[in-house]
């Protein structure tokens, strides 16, 4: 994996090391550091996830913690009201989460609506799921057969409270491009997953927290650089 310094929360501020994996769509947490991210580190990732794509390798059935060798434990957990998956080593050393179900932690995924069910049915034939990455015929089900994930798309009310808790954080100075708004992260988005070029190029393999994260994070990127 290759890691990354990324800033986080404690009784000092301090940088922490993420290890991710971009052919296989993971993040490793050292202990439990990713809940002490900060809002600015938090959107980093969600914004290095975006220019990653989707997943290009199966993960193995049997996963090893990189500190300790012991073998990782499959566990099921709640964030607020939000319910996600991750590895976790038995003796504590961290988590292996799939970019998906880090951004179903963070709050910034959400089901499809009906109207866009139906509008995604009329333009693809196959979606990948979130969660397992296992095919979605859309002729036929609404969620992933294999593990029962339903079909999920970045929401884009949970990136802008993420940018103004960011914003509330510091000042902002004269000049400063003001955060992108629900509004203009959502019309990116459905431009993205709607897009028919974008559909006929990757027919069979159409990722929708990918193509969406490419779509949000491009205007998050935009955004943060302007700090």
């Amino acid at each position: 994996m290759a890691t990354q310094a990324v800033a986080a929360y404690g009784a000092i501020p301090r940088q922490i090391e993420v290890g991710s994996c971009a052919a296989c769509s993971l993040f490793w947490f050292d202990e439990s550091a990713s809940v002490a991210l900060t809002a600015q580190s938090v959107l980093g990732l969600f914004e290095y996830l975006g220019q990653a794509g989707g997943a290009k390798n199966a993960l193995a059935s049997n996963l090893s913690c990189p500190r300790c060798h012991s073998a990782l434990l499959f566990t099921h957990d709640l964030q607020r009201a939000t319910r996600f998956t991750y590895w976790r080593c038995a003796t504590d050393h961290g988590q292996l989460i799939t970019f998906g179900q880090f951004l179903a932690e963070k709050n910034f995924i959400r089901p499809l609506s009906p109207d866009e069910l139906a509008k995604l049915r009329a333009n693809v034939r196959q979606v990948s799921c979130c969660q397992c990455g296992a095919p979605i015929d859309l002729a036929t089900d609404t969620v992933c057969s294999h593990c029962g994930a339903p079909m999920s798309i970045i929401d884009a009310d949970g990136v802008a409270k993420a940018l103004h808790d960011l914003a509330a954080a510091g000042s902002t100075p004269a000049g400063q491009e003001v955060a992108p708004t629900t509004n203009a992260m959502s019309e990116a988005q459905l431009n993205a997953l709607f897009d028919q070029e974008r559909i006929r190029e990757h027919e069979g393999s159409h990722d929708l927290l990918a193509i969406g994260a490419a779509a949000i994070g491009a205007v998050v990127g935009r955004w943060l650089l302007s700090r």
